[in-house]
Order: structure tokens, then C-alpha cells, then sequence
């Protein structure tokens, strides 16, 4: 892992690679595409050329691997942004972040996989540069994230097809994004397992699992906040990247990101209430307990007092004369002691 100790004393926009290393990720794909034609190119030389010369052509240039800057300059060099996108997007230890300029929009996202059986997350950052004509993806590695455009590309009358860069860019968010509720619903079902495992068992601790839960909800939640707050800013201050067209598509995206945040809000709300839950399990359990032993104290005292006061050993005490004295104070002890535990049983209290 590159540490930001290497970015010490550099000036901003010092291109330094930040975050886990995927070495043997790195690949280039060039998908060029309109409504006629779909080309997929892989050759380096692909990103020497102009990728904008041909304005017929809506082009995605996909990239995954951040880790051999050398490799990411000549792309880096066709990309119309300050220095300090290209700082962000070798940042990969950074929350998601939006930015837009004259000529671009650029979105950083995290691709986040919840492991339910291990109560731990991963996240990959995914960064976005739109520009006219042109959108180019950042991934730290290879993955399947993307396969639903794929798809959706090979359909000649598609829209992403006919639409342009600003649709395509709807897209690969509209794919993440989708990949969020995703999500909310195994939190969902997990909380659901959670309750069940509640009923009847006494021995059945959540705790573990509500923290862990609760502390990827956070982390989600972080992650968000920020894509949101750039899909309201492109809608309600549409950039000329952006056809009047294609800004519905990126409403329904608004619409989805404010679903799951409701989804994450309840799912904070539904830990704190089986937390609760299982507080007052163990309070009721302590108190029953509890109660248990003072009813047996109780049962105890009256002959507990009988047995100290005959073993004073006064001498002028008539009962210890008795031939039969002994067996009629146990008697008279094992009545009272009997007697106290069906009182309580018929009450209740035990």
C-alpha cells in the first residue's frame, strides 16, 4: 500500500498513487459507439490519438489499475482537468467527492461488497471524468461492476447507443448506484435473521453483529452524501455537458440515492430497537433471577430464625427437655417452609 507519506512536501497535484496496490490489474479498454456500431479497442495506441477527433462517436475509455502512473500519463494528458482531479483519482484512501469545471464533470464513487458471514466490507474506488463527446473510468481493478453496459451496448437501438457521453455517464452511475440498494436489502434480510434468532433464545447475542453492522451503515452513509449532493447540483445547475433531454434519467438516480439513504436510516433505527431488544432480554432475564433468590431468602429467614434461636442453648429452655422436641421443631420448620413456597407459587412470584 502507497502511504500519503510519499506526498510530503510535494506541491498540489503531484501525481503519487495512493491506496492498495492490484499489481497485474492493469488493462484499457477504448469503447467507441453510436447508433450503428459498437468498437471495442485495447491498444495503447488508442490513447496517443485525440480520443475527441471524432465527434460522430460517442467514446468510453475504460481503465482499470492506478498503480503504474507511467502507464495512466498519456491518458492523463488527453484529459481537459486540473492537476487536482488527477490527484484525486490516484487517491484511492479518500471519500467519493464530486467536481465539475468548464469542460468536465468528475465523480468519485466507492464500489462497496458487504460480506454478511464475516461482518466485513470492501470498497473500490471508481472515479468518473466527463467531458464533451468523451467519459473515461478509474478502477482500482478488474471486476464485473460494468457488465450491465456491456449488455446494454450490445443492443444496437439502446439508448445508451444513441444518447451520448452524458447518457453513458448516467449510466456507470445508475449501475453503482443500483448496486447500493443492492446492498441495503442484504442489511435488510441480515437485521430480519437477527430478530428471529432473538425469539426464544435466550443465549443469542447480537451485539457483535449490531456493531459491525452499524459501522459499515456509517461508512456507507459517508460515502453517499457526496454523490448526492453532485447529482442535485447537476441537476438544478444543469452543466452544458448535460442534455435538458437526459436530466430526468439523472433525477431517477436522485430518486434511488434518497431511497437508500431511508433504507440506511431505518436500518440504523432497526439496530438501536433489537439493541434495546436485547438489553431488556437481559434485564428481564437479571431480574428474574433476582427475584428468584429473594423468594428463596425469604422462604429461608423465618427458619433461619428458628434454628438460631435454639441454638442459643439458654438452660432454661423447656423445648430442649422435649423427647420428641427435635423432630417437632423440624416439623414445625418444614411447614413453615413448605408453606412460604406454595404461598409464592400461587402468587406467582416464582
Amino acid at each position: 500500500m502507497s502511504r500519503r507519506s510519499r506526498k510530503k512536501g510535494l506541491p498540489p497535484g503531484s501525481l503519487v498513487h495512493i491506496g492498495s496496490r492490484f499489481p497485474g490489474q492493469e488493462g484499457l479498454t477504448c469503447h467507441r459507439y453510436d447508433g450503428e456500431s459498437w468498437v471495442k479497442e485495447q491498444e495503447v495506441v488508442t490513447i496517443k490519438r485525440d480520443l475527441s477527433a471524432d465527434k460522430l462517436l460517442t467514446t468510453w475509455l475504460e481503465i482499470t489499475g492506478l498503480s503504474e502512473i507511467h502507464a495512466l500519463e498519456p491518458v492523463f494528458g488527453q484529459l481537459h482537468v486540473n492537476s487536482l482531479v488527477l490527484e484525486d483519482i490516484l487517491n484511492t484512501d479518500q471519500n467519493a467527492k464530486t467536481d465539475t469545471g468548464d469542460k468536465w464533470v468528475f465523480f468519485v464513487l466507492k464500489n462497496m461488497v458487504w460480506d454478511s458471514g464475516a461482518l466485513t466490507w470492501t470498497s473500490e474506488q471508481i472515479s468518473l471524468v466527463l467531458q464533451p463527446d468523451i467519459i473515461v473510468s478509474f478502477a482500482e481493478k478488474k471486476s464485473n461492476l460494468f457488465n450491465p453496459v456491456y449488455s446494454r451496448l450490445e443492443v444496437a437501438e439502446s439508448k445508451i447507443r444513441t444518447h451520448g457521453a452524458d447518457f453513458t455517464f448516467y449510466t456507470l452511475l445508475d449501475v453503482m448506484v443500483d448496486e447500493y440498494l443492492e446492498i441495503c436489502e442484504k442489511l435488510e434480510l441480515q437485521i430480519e435473521d437477527l430478530e428471529l434468532g432473538m425469539e426464544g433464545k435466550s443465549d443469542f447475542d447480537p451485539t457483535q453483529t449490531i456493531h459491525q453492522i452499524r459501522k459499515f451503515q456509517i461508512y456507507f452513509r459517508h460515502q453517499i452524501m457526496p454523490v448526492r449532493e453532485g447529482i442535485i447540483k447537476l441537476i438544478k445547475e444543469p452543466d452544458h455537458l448535460i442534455s435538458p433531454d437526459d436530466l430526468p434519467y439523472y433525477q431517477d438516480i436522485l430518486d434511488h440515492i434518497n431511497q437508500t439513504m431511508s433504507q440506511l436510516d431505518q436500518i440504523r433505527d432497526n439496530l438501536a430497537s433489537i439493541r434495546e431488544l436485547y438489553l431488556t432480554q437481559l434485564n428481564i432475564g437479571m431480574n428474574k433471577v433476582i427475584q428468584l433468590l429473594t423468594v428463596v431468602s425469604t422462604i429461608f429467614i423465618p427458619v433461619t430464625f428458628i434454628a438460631g434461636m435454639y441454638g442459643m442453648n439458654f438452660m432454661n429452655m423447656p423445648e430442649l427437655q422435649w423427647k420428641y422436641g427435635y423432630f417437632i421443631v423440624l416439623g414445625f420448620m418444614a411447614v413453615i417452609g413448605f408453606g412460604s413456597y406454595f404461598f409464592f407459587r400461587r402468587k406467582r412470584w416464582m
